[in-house]
Formats: structure tokens, sequence, C-alpha cells
């Protein structure tokens, strides 16, 4: 995200109108093309969808009151339920749904088009989460790391597996959790980067007992933050970081990936690491991680440029507008919020509202991360903070 949008050009021409309109005109064009190019804002994989069609959830889906993660959900569409496009689409490939009478805003990459080829994802074999019972050993291996250039949640890869509400619908063996995750805010020694290999529930707490915060689906990146027990055995996943909520997630829908892999003290005082790679965001004091968080950079389109960087403008909030409204990747955000940029051609660390798919390259050269950690970065650090990006 980010990327020129601070830059503007005037045409000034002293001489005659006709070659001032030109040369205006011809200034306006390179505008166009070099910020169409540029690396600015996170845009969506999602499909693209036509008004009045009708559409199915690839995984149990939250609708909701606007065109982002954060919105408030206003109904809940369970697997394979089915809606009517309305408008669309919206910040980073969000749709407007009619869902049985209720609207509501729905992210595209967990959609597919109801036509003559579709068939509902095949449910029967999962398991009942009254009756999932998850084993509680270490024994298991890690399973190879997959590239982190492949979509979340595509619609191939949801048809493939069975889906329940919190617990893997496999036998025991092939999802056994991890015990050497780290079991203390703060810590992290071990910490291990994952993936969910099942949509489900993320709740408040490490329990069924707990709320429902939001739903994921197949192929969300998560940190495993620390194992907890619940009442019953069960062995669940923190994969949220003070300043964010605890959220939690079944250990059975989640596969490890890799360790998280950290710098050392490659420079003195606070710094920031990027790693291209994992995904990740690190704040260090030295050599000491303080604050790790899964980020979104830019897509291989429009790549992150690797590099030693230094924070050099700051903004509360910003407009970050690309492109014009004939360009297909067209958008005009409002007040992206905690913006800090650190490479002369605009990228940025800032806070996202427009996805919640933070793990995989998303944005158009800045690296994504959730508000409340873009807002702990941006009181942590300060102008001439150096950033680390490979």
């Amino acid at each position: 995200m980010g990327s020129k949008d601070h830059i503007r050009f005037v045409g000034r021409g002293k001489t005659k109108i006709a070659m001032a309109i030109a040369l205006f005109a011809l200034l306006l064009a390179s505008v166009a093309i070099g910020v169409g190019a540029g690396k600015v804002s996170a845009q969506s994989a999602a499909p693209h969808f036509t008004l009045n069609s009708v559409v199915a959830t690839t995984t149990g889906l939250n609708l909701r009151d606007q065109p982002s993660a954060s919105g408030k959900t206003v109904a809940v569409l369970p697997l394979n339920a089915q809606a009517i496009v309305a408008g669309g689409p919206f910040n980073d490939g969000w749709y407007w749904l009619n869902y049985k009478g209720t609207k509501g805003y729905a992210n595209g990459v967990y959609l597919v088009v109801v036509d003559a080829s579709y068939k509902p994802i095949p449910t029967a074999t999962a398991t009942s989460v009254s009756t999932a019972t998850p084993v509680a050993t270490s024994t298991a291996t890690a399973i190879p790391p997959t590239s982190t250039r492949v979509a979340a949640a595509t619609t191939a890869t949801v048809a493939t597996k069975p889906r329940s509400t919190d617990v893997a619908a496999t036998p025991a063996a092939a999802v056994t959790p991890d015990y050497t995750a780290p079991t203390a805010p703060g810590d992290y020694t071990g910490l291990w980067l994952g993936e969910l290999i099942y949509g489900g529930n993320v709740r408040t707490g490490p329990g069924l007992d707990q709320p429902v915060l939001k739903s994921w689906g197949v192929g969300r990146r998560v940190l495993l933050y620390q194992a907890v027990t619940d009442s019953k055995g069960g062995v669940w996943y923190r994969v949220s970081e003070p300043p964010e909520g605890p959220m939690y997630v079944h250990s059975s829908l989640i596969r490890k990936i890799e360790p998280v892999k950290f710098q050392g003290a490659r420079y003195k005082g606070k710094w920031v690491e990027v790693n291209l790679a994992q995904q990740i965001t690190t704040a260090y004091v030295d050599g000491t991680p303080v604050k790790v968080t899964l980020a979104s950079t830019g897509t291989a389109a429009n790549p992150t440029t690797p590099g030693v960087w230094k924070i050099y403008w700051r903004l509360l909030s910003q407009e970050m507008k690309n492109g014009n409204l004939g360009s297909p990747d067209y958008y005009d955000l409002k007040n992206v919020p905690y913006v800090q940029y650190f490479q002369m051609s605009g990228e940025a660390l800032h806070g996202t509202y427009w996805h919640d798919d933070f793990g995989r390259p998303r944005s158009h050269g800045c690296v994504n991360l959730s508000i409340p950690m873009a807002g702990w970065f941006y009181g942590w650090a300060g102008i001439g903070t150096i950033v680390y990006v490979h």
C-alpha cells in the first residue's frame, strides 16, 4: 500500500494554449501510469462476480455491515449457503450480498459462482463437534512447508477438505498438537508459523464454551504464540498477541509450517525486520524480539523492496488512492491508520481494515499489519528507525 500516493505533478505552460494542453495531458498520462504501477495497497485475489448472480460459500462465513473484516456481523452463512450479489466489488474484493432478505458484505475469496458446473462441498464426512476428540500427544513431526505465495482459501483447496466448526474431522494421528509452543505472552522462544488445514472458528478463549469471534478459511496463516489446554483436555493455540484481542483456534485445525526465524543483534537499539519469505514483521531492541506479528507485503507484481531503510514520514491517518476509475486495480481507501513510510517510492508500514488474511503477500508494496499491531509499531518506532526488508 501507499506507493507514490503522496507524489503529485503540476503541469505548467507559459506559451501557446494548445502546447500547454498537450503537455498537461502527457503529464497526466505519465502520472496515471506511474501511480497505477505503484505499490500502494493490498488488492485481493478474489474472483469477480456480476450483479444479481448467485454465489455460494466455501466455508462458514460472516456477513458484515461494511466491506471489512472489522465490520459488525449481521448474519452467519453456513457452508454452501447461497446468496445474491447485490453490489461490488468493494474494498479489495468484498461483495454486497442478499442472503434470505438480509443484506451485508462478504469477502469474495470465500465465494464461488453457482452455475451449471457448481457442486456443493461435501460435508457428510465431517465429525460432530460434540463427538470429536483431539489426541494430546507431542510426537507428531512437522509437515513440510508450503509456498508463501499460494493464495489462501481457494475454491479448489476448500473443496478437497472436509470442514467442521472447531475440531478437525480427520484421524487423530494427522492432527496431533505441538506442545513445544510457548506458554506465556511475550515469550517468542520456539515460536512457529502455522496454517489452517480446515476452515473453522476463532474463539476469544480456549474452549468450545468461549464466544466465536470470527471464522477463518483453509490456508489462513497463523503464528502459534501459545499452547493452552481447555477444561476437557483439548489443546488450543493462541494466534494473536497483545495489543490484539485474544484469539484461539483448536490445534486440530492447524499444521505447523516452520519455526519463526530471528535475526539476532543485526542493529543497535530499536529496529524493525520485515521477513518477506515468512511474511512476518518483528520489532527488535538490539538482538531481542519484543513484538512479532504476521504481515502482508507486496505481491510478485508489486514486491516490497528489499534493503535497509529508515522511517522518514509518519501519519496517524491517510487516504490512499491508486490509478483511475478505469484501471483494473483502482482503489480509494479512506483513513488508512498508523502510516510509517520507510522507502522513498512510498512503501510503508500501516494498519489494514480491508482484509484479514495476514501471512500472505497481498499489497502493492507496503507492509500491511492488523490495526492494533500497526498502532503498537507507530507508538514504539519513530523517525529514523531502521526497517530491514529481506
